[in-house]
Protein backbone atom coordinates (compact mmCIF):
# COMPACT_ATOMS: atom_id res chain seq x y z
CA UNK A 1 0.00 0.00 0.00
CA UNK A 2 2.65 2.48 1.12
CA UNK A 3 4.38 1.51 -2.33
CA UNK A 4 1.29 3.09 -4.39
CA UNK A 5 1.06 6.28 -2.45
CA UNK A 6 4.86 6.61 -3.21
CA UNK A 7 4.12 5.75 -7.28
CA UNK A 8 0.79 8.47 -6.96
CA UNK A 9 2.80 11.10 -4.91
CA UNK A 10 5.48 11.00 -7.70
CA UNK A 11 2.98 11.31 -10.65
CA UNK A 12 1.54 14.26 -8.37
CA UNK A 13 4.31 16.04 -8.07
CA UNK A 14 5.22 15.41 -11.71
CA UNK A 15 2.08 16.64 -13.09
CA UNK A 16 2.16 20.05 -10.74
CA UNK A 17 5.73 20.79 -11.80
CA UNK A 18 4.82 19.87 -15.51
CA UNK A 19 1.67 22.41 -15.48
CA UNK A 20 4.00 24.89 -13.82
CA UNK A 21 6.42 24.71 -16.36
CA UNK A 22 3.84 24.31 -19.55
CA UNK A 23 2.49 27.48 -17.62
CA UNK A 24 6.27 29.39 -17.51
CA UNK A 25 7.16 28.39 -20.94
CA UNK A 26 3.81 29.24 -23.36
CA UNK A 27 2.06 31.94 -21.16
CA UNK A 28 3.14 35.17 -23.38
CA UNK A 29 2.44 32.86 -26.45
CA UNK A 30 -0.91 31.94 -24.88
CA UNK A 31 -2.01 35.30 -24.38
CA UNK A 32 -0.02 37.21 -27.48
CA UNK A 33 -2.78 34.53 -29.28
CA UNK A 34 -5.55 35.35 -27.49
CA UNK A 35 -4.86 39.09 -27.60
CA UNK A 36 -4.98 38.68 -31.26
CA UNK A 37 -8.37 37.16 -31.39
CA UNK A 38 -10.22 39.43 -29.24
CA UNK A 39 -8.68 42.23 -31.45
CA UNK A 40 -10.71 40.96 -34.14
CA UNK A 41 -13.95 40.89 -32.19
CA UNK A 42 -15.86 44.24 -31.65
CA UNK A 43 -17.93 44.86 -28.19
CA UNK A 44 -21.33 45.19 -27.95
CA UNK A 45 -21.38 47.86 -25.60
CA UNK A 46 -23.40 51.41 -25.69
CA UNK A 47 -20.07 53.55 -25.45
CA UNK A 48 -16.88 53.54 -27.25
CA UNK A 49 -13.39 53.71 -25.35
CA UNK A 50 -13.01 57.22 -25.01
CA UNK A 51 -16.56 58.00 -23.05
CA UNK A 52 -15.65 54.91 -20.94
CA UNK A 53 -12.47 56.57 -20.06
CA UNK A 54 -14.35 59.32 -19.61
CA UNK A 55 -17.12 58.48 -17.46
CA UNK A 56 -14.90 56.31 -15.13
CA UNK A 57 -12.78 59.72 -14.88
CA UNK A 58 -14.92 61.52 -13.59
CA UNK A 59 -17.26 59.37 -11.53
CA UNK A 60 -14.27 57.67 -9.54
CA UNK A 61 -11.33 60.02 -10.53
CA UNK A 62 -12.36 63.16 -9.86
CA UNK A 63 -11.36 63.82 -13.77
CA UNK A 64 -8.28 64.17 -12.57
CA UNK A 65 -6.57 61.00 -15.26
CA UNK A 66 -4.80 62.36 -18.42
CA UNK A 67 -4.53 60.38 -21.64
CA UNK A 68 -1.11 59.49 -23.41
CA UNK A 69 -0.61 57.69 -26.86
CA UNK A 70 2.31 54.84 -27.58
CA UNK A 71 3.28 53.04 -30.72
CA UNK A 72 4.67 50.25 -28.14
CA UNK A 73 3.17 47.01 -29.74
CA UNK A 74 0.81 45.71 -26.26
CA UNK A 75 2.47 49.04 -24.48
CA UNK A 76 -0.50 50.04 -22.74
CA UNK A 77 -0.39 50.94 -19.20
CA UNK A 78 -0.73 53.56 -15.93
CA UNK A 79 1.96 56.13 -15.46
CA UNK A 80 1.14 56.84 -11.23
CA UNK A 81 3.81 59.51 -11.54
CA UNK A 82 1.94 61.32 -13.82
CA UNK A 83 -1.20 60.12 -13.13
CA UNK A 84 -1.65 59.38 -17.26
CA UNK A 85 -3.73 56.38 -18.71
CA UNK A 86 -1.27 55.22 -21.53
CA UNK A 87 -2.84 53.62 -24.77
CA UNK A 88 -2.08 52.72 -28.05
CA UNK A 89 -3.73 53.67 -30.83
CA UNK A 90 -5.05 50.29 -31.81
CA UNK A 91 -6.59 50.55 -27.89
CA UNK A 92 -7.90 53.50 -28.46
CA UNK A 93 -9.03 53.52 -31.89
CA UNK A 94 -10.94 50.33 -31.55
CA UNK A 95 -14.01 49.05 -29.62
CA UNK A 96 -13.06 45.70 -29.31
CA UNK A 97 -13.29 42.91 -26.82
CA UNK A 98 -9.51 43.31 -26.36
CA UNK A 99 -9.44 47.49 -26.30
CA UNK A 100 -12.17 47.07 -23.40
CA UNK A 101 -10.39 44.86 -21.11
CA UNK A 102 -6.99 46.47 -21.77
CA UNK A 103 -8.32 49.90 -20.89
CA UNK A 104 -10.53 48.75 -17.93
CA UNK A 105 -7.32 46.78 -16.31
CA UNK A 106 -5.41 49.80 -16.60
CA UNK A 107 -8.23 51.90 -15.02
CA UNK A 108 -7.99 49.11 -12.19
CA UNK A 109 -4.31 50.64 -11.64
CA UNK A 110 -5.75 54.41 -11.31
CA UNK A 111 -8.32 53.30 -9.29
CA UNK A 112 -5.10 51.29 -7.44
CA UNK A 113 -3.23 54.65 -7.43
CA UNK A 114 -6.25 56.67 -6.10
CA UNK A 115 -7.04 54.29 -3.22
CA UNK A 116 -3.85 54.02 -2.16
CA UNK A 117 0.26 53.19 -2.41
CA UNK A 118 -0.01 50.10 -3.16
CA UNK A 119 2.02 50.87 -6.63
CA UNK A 120 4.00 53.41 -4.71
CA UNK A 121 4.98 50.13 -2.56
CA UNK A 122 6.15 48.61 -5.69
CA UNK A 123 8.20 50.97 -7.46
CA UNK A 124 10.08 51.46 -4.30
CA UNK A 125 10.74 47.89 -4.20
CA UNK A 126 11.77 47.78 -8.15
CA UNK A 127 14.41 50.88 -7.16
CA UNK A 128 15.99 48.75 -4.35
CA UNK A 129 15.82 45.69 -6.68
CA UNK A 130 17.74 47.34 -9.34
CA UNK A 131 20.31 48.22 -7.14
CA UNK A 132 20.81 45.07 -5.13
CA UNK A 133 20.68 43.07 -7.87
CA UNK A 134 23.61 43.98 -9.52
CA UNK A 135 25.15 42.20 -6.02
CA UNK A 136 23.22 39.00 -6.64
CA UNK A 137 26.00 37.08 -9.05
CA UNK A 138 28.95 38.33 -7.69
CA UNK A 139 28.32 37.72 -3.80
CA UNK A 140 27.27 34.19 -5.60
CA UNK A 141 30.34 33.27 -6.95
CA UNK A 142 32.13 34.87 -3.84
CA UNK A 143 30.26 32.38 -1.89
CA UNK A 144 30.94 29.15 -4.26
CA UNK A 145 34.44 30.60 -4.11
CA UNK A 146 35.31 30.86 -0.59
CA UNK A 147 33.29 27.67 0.11
CA UNK A 148 36.59 25.87 -1.00
CA UNK A 149 38.40 27.67 1.95
CA UNK A 150 37.36 26.26 5.29
CA UNK A 151 38.58 29.25 7.35
CA UNK A 152 36.09 31.45 5.01
CA UNK A 153 33.44 29.22 6.03
CA UNK A 154 31.75 32.25 8.13
CA UNK A 155 32.29 35.20 5.34
CA UNK A 156 31.02 32.22 2.94
CA UNK A 157 27.68 32.36 4.37
CA UNK A 158 27.44 35.93 4.88
CA UNK A 159 28.11 36.16 0.78
CA UNK A 160 25.86 33.58 0.22
CA UNK A 161 22.90 35.24 2.63
CA UNK A 162 23.26 38.28 0.64
CA UNK A 163 22.67 36.24 -2.36
CA UNK A 164 19.56 34.62 -0.66
CA UNK A 165 18.37 37.79 0.39
CA UNK A 166 18.11 39.35 -3.17
CA UNK A 167 16.53 36.41 -4.47
CA UNK A 168 13.90 36.62 -1.78
CA UNK A 169 13.13 40.42 -2.98
CA UNK A 170 12.95 39.38 -6.26
CA UNK A 171 10.16 37.08 -5.51
CA UNK A 172 8.37 39.54 -3.22
CA UNK A 173 8.45 42.06 -5.82
CA UNK A 174 7.28 39.19 -8.67
CA UNK A 175 4.21 38.09 -6.00
CA UNK A 176 3.56 41.60 -5.61
CA UNK A 177 3.16 42.58 -9.30
CA UNK A 178 1.12 39.34 -9.30
CA UNK A 179 -1.17 40.50 -6.89
CA UNK A 180 -1.00 44.33 -8.40
CA UNK A 181 -2.16 42.57 -11.54
CA UNK A 182 -4.83 40.44 -10.40
CA UNK A 183 -6.39 42.93 -8.01
CA UNK A 184 -6.34 45.74 -11.07
CA UNK A 185 -8.12 42.85 -13.11
CA UNK A 186 -10.97 42.65 -10.57
CA UNK A 187 -11.31 46.26 -10.55
CA UNK A 188 -11.80 46.10 -14.41
CA UNK A 189 -14.48 43.42 -14.44
CA UNK A 190 -16.35 45.33 -11.98
CA UNK A 191 -16.00 48.79 -14.28
CA UNK A 192 -17.15 46.58 -17.25
CA UNK A 193 -20.25 45.05 -15.70
CA UNK A 194 -21.76 48.47 -16.76
CA UNK A 195 -20.77 48.83 -19.87
CA UNK A 196 -20.68 45.23 -21.72
CA UNK A 197 -23.12 42.85 -21.83
CA UNK A 198 -22.64 38.45 -19.92
CA UNK A 199 -21.41 37.31 -23.21
CA UNK A 200 -18.66 40.25 -23.97
CA UNK A 201 -17.59 40.02 -20.33
CA UNK A 202 -17.00 36.18 -20.82
CA UNK A 203 -14.30 36.82 -23.29
CA UNK A 204 -13.30 39.85 -21.06
CA UNK A 205 -12.78 37.72 -18.00
CA UNK A 206 -10.87 35.19 -20.79
CA UNK A 207 -8.58 38.17 -21.85
CA UNK A 208 -7.77 39.09 -18.41
CA UNK A 209 -6.83 35.84 -16.93
CA UNK A 210 -4.19 35.22 -19.75
CA UNK A 211 -2.82 38.87 -19.13
CA UNK A 212 -2.69 37.28 -15.50
CA UNK A 213 -1.06 34.38 -16.35
CA UNK A 214 2.15 35.90 -18.15
CA UNK A 215 2.97 37.45 -14.70
CA UNK A 216 2.36 34.16 -12.85
CA UNK A 217 4.71 32.86 -15.90
CA UNK A 218 7.61 35.42 -14.94
CA UNK A 219 7.58 34.16 -11.46
CA UNK A 220 7.54 30.69 -12.24
CA UNK A 221 10.37 31.48 -14.13
CA UNK A 222 12.43 32.71 -11.26
CA UNK A 223 11.96 29.51 -9.63
CA UNK A 224 13.22 27.03 -12.30
CA UNK A 225 15.50 29.49 -13.81
CA UNK A 226 18.45 26.92 -12.42
CA UNK A 227 16.88 24.23 -14.40
CA UNK A 228 17.42 25.34 -17.09
CA UNK A 229 14.08 24.07 -18.25
CA UNK A 230 12.39 27.86 -18.67
CA UNK A 231 13.25 30.94 -20.51
CA UNK A 232 15.37 33.06 -18.35
CA UNK A 233 14.03 35.92 -17.19
CA UNK A 234 15.74 39.34 -15.31
CA UNK A 235 14.83 39.51 -11.26
CA UNK A 236 13.89 42.67 -11.08
CA UNK A 237 12.14 43.13 -14.67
Amino acid sequence: MEFWWIIVIILGVIVVVSALLATANYAVEKFLAVHEEMSKLQANGHKSILEFIAEVNHEQLGGKLKIAKTDKFVGDGYSSKSKTLILTDETLKNDTIASFAITAHELGHALQDAQGNLLKHKIRLKKAGWFFGKLFVPCLIVCVVLLFFPQYLTLAITFGGISAGIFLLAVILKSLTLYIEKDASKKAIVLLDEFLPKSDMKLVKKYLKSAKLTYLSDLLKLFFSWSGLTRKTKMFK
